[in-house]
């Protein structure tokens, strides 16, 4: 199932007018019944499942700084109908609370490990400084915290907050440990403010968090290939930790602004609507994008994210999910993700602006690129042919690169799989895939891109701000399993 065109081939079309968009032109999208206390119709299938929405966490404010406390703990969750298993989650059992900062803000997260096992947690996308990013290097012991505290320096994006314990990350973000971490910034609340993007936690700006698990009969998740491949398991898509099948969630909106996150390990997610009418794309991971795009579908390897508004019809409009697999798995297939109702207020709707971000791109000519390679020798996956599964040989294969300097990097996969590559820190620019230069929503910030078998992918990006000759982030393919199996490295940036 590889119908969707990978990056650099997708084309977007912006520049939409107001009759096309309330045309029903938009995508997934917005305020949950469940979360609103909107009513269902009586009677109707959707009333039976109503989207549950992830709390909003609220910090406290401490001499000055907004603190933010996270517990992982153990608990249970029904991951299939009727079948409750083991999960892990953060403050509570399964998945974690939003949280919203804002760009210039003072934060703190408190977070505290009450697994039974080391644990580190990475803020997937965030701009901090090294000793903040939440790597391997950061591990938390059983009943220890760790405390990161730094200002909030980015444009208004949707990343995410997620293990990143060195060998142990496929199963602990299985077990449900991740939550979403929404940036806002001033650009884009002017723009829900003054226009027609939303922006209303719940109402109508909506976190969608979709993982594709493996789980026995008894519940049990499963996180590596031997259990893939056990007789008795299956493979559902859960939104917002949900099971979705042929009845997917549902919630009421007359306009909804969607955030897309793929949490699944190793998963490609490819979402549309069953119409087949376009969605209109207002984000990639990174940033806003310059203007609202229409787009076929929303293409999303492991750990990738989008954001989408949906204008919905008096009939409403259904999502699904184009799902391929690829660690062990082998089972590709297609199916609903969410049924968006119509709300009352269509009347009231204000055209999306025409301009929502200014994106300058970088001039790479005459730059060499730095060659990363993604390799496979013996069944070890490595960067460069190091194999990154422990402290020591990750050491032995540390990329340097100097702050405020710019850098064109080349991406090559000699690997026989598909890869999910991420970069810590800072957002990059897409330069090229297989020689072709990007279009669309292609030209938006990103921190993660598809490396497909066989390609080669250029990315530009500068490491500003933040330099360390002692801490460390990190480069990794963003396959749980690859990266515990090893294809991730450390990233030092030297001072200028």
């Amino acid at each position: 199932m590889d119908d969707i065109a990978p990056p650099a081939l997708r084309l977007g079309r912006p520049g939409i007018s107001r009759r096309r968009f309330l045309a029903g032109l938009a995508t997934t999208a917005a305020a949950v019944a469940g979360a609103t206390g909107i009513a269902l119709p009586r009677g109707s299938a959707a009333a039976a499942t109503r989207l549950p929405l992830p709390e909003l966490l609220v910090p406290t404010l401490r001499d000055g700084v907004l603190v933010f406390p996270l517990r992982a703990a153990f608990g249970t969750h029904e991951v299939l109908p009727g079948v409750t298993g083991r999960s892990a989650g953060f403050n509570g059992s399964y998945l974690g609370p939003t949280i919203r900062v804002s760009d210039g803000q003072r934060v703190r997260f408190e977070v505290a490990n009450g697994l039974d096992e080391d644990l580190a947690v990475h803020w997937h996308g965030a701009h901090v400084p090294p000793e903040d990013d939440g790597g391997v290097h950061s591990a938390i012991a059983p009943g220890q915290s760790w405390n990161p505290e730094f200002t909030v320096k980015q444009q208004a994006a949707t990343l995410w907050y997620h293990p990143h314990t060195m060998g142990r990350t496929a199963r602990q973000i299985s077990w449900g440990l991740a939550g979403m971490l929404i940036v806002d910034d001033a650009a884009s609340a002017s723009a829900s403010a003054s226009s027609g993007l939303p922006g209303e936690y719940g109402i109508d700006d909506i976190p969608v968090i979709v993982q594709s698990v493996a789980v026995d009969r008894r519940g049990a998740i499963k996180y590596d290939s031997d259990g893939f491949a056990a007789r008795d398991v299956s493979f559902p898509l859960l939104v917002n930790g949900v099971a979705v099948d042929r009845d997917p969630p549902t919630f009421t909106a007359t306009r909804g602004r969607v955030r897309l996150l793929n949490a699944s390990l190793s998963e490609v997610l490819a979402v549309r609507r069953t119409d087949r009418r376009p969605l209109v794309q207002v984000a990639t991971e990174s940033a806003l994008l310059p203007s609202p795009t229409e787009v076929d579908a929303v293409r999303l390897p492991a750990g990738c994210r989008a954001e989408v508004v949906a204008d919905v019809a008096t009939d409403g409009i259904t999502l699904e999910a184009a799902v391929r697999t690829t660690v062990g798995r082998n089972r590709d297939s297609r199916q609903p993700l969410l049924r968006v109702l119509p709300g009352p207020e269509r009347a009231k709707l204000r055209p999306l602006p025409s301009w929502l971000n200014t994106i300058s791109r970088y001039d790479v000519s005459g730059l060499r690129p730095r060659v990363i390679t993604l390799t496979e020798r013996g069944g070890l996956l490595g960067i460069d042919g190091v194999s990154g599964t422990t402290m020591s040989a990750m050491d032995r294969n540390v990329i340097e690169v100097r702050k405020d300097e710019l850098e064109l990097w080349e991406v090559v996969n000699r690997s026989p799989r598909d890869h999910s590559f991420h970069v810590h820190d800072v957002p990059f620019q897409l330069v090229s895939v297989n020689g072709v230069a990007p279009r669309g929503v292609d030209l938006g910030w990103r921190d993660t891109v598809e490396v497909r078998r066989g390609a080669t992918v250029r990315i530009a990006m500068r490491f500003t701000d933040y330099a360390s000759d002692t801490y460390l982030y990190m480069l990794h393919c963003h396959m749980a399993e690859h990266e515990d199996l090893g294809m991730m490295t450390s990233l030092k940036v030297r001072p200028a």
